[in-house]
């Protein structure tokens, strides 16, 4: 099942990485990002989100928990989606999908080496999942870990050359680090190239652009 919220989230996160210039190296993790995707979030439990919760538990499956999970999360409410990927799992250990939107969410929370945690199991199921791998190479960048980042982004575009989240996540590094053509190359590939799922990375990377160019 295709992740839908996985890439969507954690390119702001990269965006929020470049912002405040890296993370924490010494406690090991970053200042939990902002919660929810871009789209508004209502962080509440509406009727739609509950007739679908009834539906799930009177008729569990592991896919039914990743698309209640996937709703909480759009919503914010990310304990009760770490919630609903957790039965999902007790179900079917191995879905690679819940593994992954079960990472997002509790990187969400700020809970990053558990985060870590779940995108390693994912690959371990599907080692050539690309999204995954991106996903576990912006964790590491949030962690202050920028080599082992700078390898899952490499690793992403090896598995998929076309993934535009990578690109994105090599010109935060690089711009992080100080690499300024090496970012500007980067960031040049990215909006190139096909959209990222976050409709305001290609506005980010622009800004990024601009400001390597003019020397800011």
């Amino acid at each position: 099942m295709k992740k839908t919220i996985t890439l969507f989230t954690l390119i702001a996160l990269l965006m929020l990485a470049a912002a405040c210039g890296g993370s924490d190296k010494d406690s090991g993790q970053a200042s939990p990002p902002p919660a929810g995707p871009a789209k508004p979030a209502t962080n509440a439990v509406d009727a739609p989100l509950q007739e679908l919760a009834k539906s799930v538990e009177s008729n569990p499956s592991a896919d039914g928990y990743l698309n209640l999970g996937n709703a909480y999360s759009e919503r914010a409410l990310f304990d009760e989606a770490v919630e609903a990927y957790k039965k999902g799992l007790a179900i079917n250990p191995n879905h690679s999908a819940i593994l992954s939107n079960l990472g997002v969410a509790l990187y969400q929370m700020g809970r990053f080496n558990e985060a870590k945690d779940q995108f390693e199991k994912a690959l371990k199921n599907n080692p050539d999942d690309a999204a995954t791998t991106y996903l576990l190479g912006a964790t590491y960048l949030q962690m202050g870990n920028q080599e082992k980042a700078e390898t899952m982004f490499k690793k992403a575009l090896a598995i998929d050359p076309t993934l535009p989240e990578a690109h994105f996540g090599l010109g935060t590094l690089y711009m992080l680090q100080n690499k300024k053509d090496l970012a500007i190359k980067e960031f040049e590939t990215f909006l190139a190239g096909p959209p990222a799922q976050d409709p305001r990375a290609r506005s980010e990377a622009e800004r990024y652009l601009k400001q390597l160019k003019s020397g800011q």
